[in-house]
């Protein structure tokens, strides 16, 4: 509670300060607009011309400087409620335009539209899931989740994590909640990330899951329509046909993913 309440006090502050730069920005006008006024009584259109306001009419708009704090703020609101939330991806542009759009500047709804269509977004969460997962590669001489991936014995998938070791373990551990997506019908944001170094496994009734320290990866599944659906919703089809490659059986029906 003493945490949120210091958040209050920092969305407050950042209403105030948005509230006191546009007073400045008014004043500023203002005054530029009498200044040009006077100039016009006492000056002929030839000799004003000469002057060149235009710079000057530029320094009193601090339009573009306003945005930059607005900017700055969206992402310290960010980082605040990606502290008691899951630090998904948000679309700055988008909630720029949001604040923007507003009849004036609210931290408060700027916070409650991050919350609401990034942070506690159980489809933005699929996403940045699914996004980790794309990274890895198949065994099978492909380059991407996109190609054919061969399922082995109809339950078991190889797979190959590449880059540093820190994304690599973060791909795997995307990877368990995504498998937990799949088996248990979890909640995305609720997912849970079991993160295992290379050398260690993960085993459970319905999966087994071995991360070898070359980086290689290999999923065996209890049941094959877990691992069938597992890479339905890793190439992202939808009512089309996914091609995948068996050793045993010579074909598998259609799947559709989750979005």
């Amino acid at each position: 509670m003493e945490y949120s309440g210091n958040k209050d006090q920092i969305y407050t502050l950042q209403n105030c300060i948005i509230k006191l730069l546009l007073c400045a920005q008014k004043e500023a006008c203002d005054k530029f607009d009498l200044i040009c006024q006077k100039i016009k009584m006492e000056l002929p259109v030839e000799q004003r011309q000469s002057l060149f306001l235009f710079p000057y009419a530029d320094m009193v708009n601090l339009s573009d400087s306003i945005d930059i704090v607005i900017n700055r703020f969206i992402n310290q609101i960010i980082v605040l409620e990606s502290i008691e939330n899951p630090p998904l991806p948000v679309d700055l542009e988008d909630v720029f335009k949001f604040a923007k759009n507003l009849p004036e500047y609210n931290a408060f709804q700027v916070s409650e539209y991050v919350i609401n269509k990034y942070l506690r977004n159980n489809n933005n969460a699929l996403k940045r899931i699914k996004t980790d997962c794309q990274k890895l590669i198949p065994l099978n001489g492909c380059s991407s989740f996109s190609d054919r991936i061969e399922l082995k014995n109809n339950a078991i998938i190889d797979l190959k994590a590449s880059g540093n070791l820190q994304d690599s373990t973060k791909c795997v551990e995307s990877l368990l909640k995504l498998i937990d997506v799949v088996i248990n019908s979890t909640e995305p944001l609720k997912a849970k990330g079991i993160r295992i170094n290379p050398g260690e496994s993960y085993i459970t009734e319905e999966i087994k899951v071995y991360f070898f320290k070359n980086r290689k990866i290999r999923l065996e599944f209890k049941k094959p329509e877990h691992a069938k659906k597992l890479i339905s919703f890793l190439q992202g089809y939808e009512n089309n046909n996914i091609h995948i490659l068996e050793r045993h059986q010579m074909s598998i029906d259609k799947y559709s993913s989750l979005i």
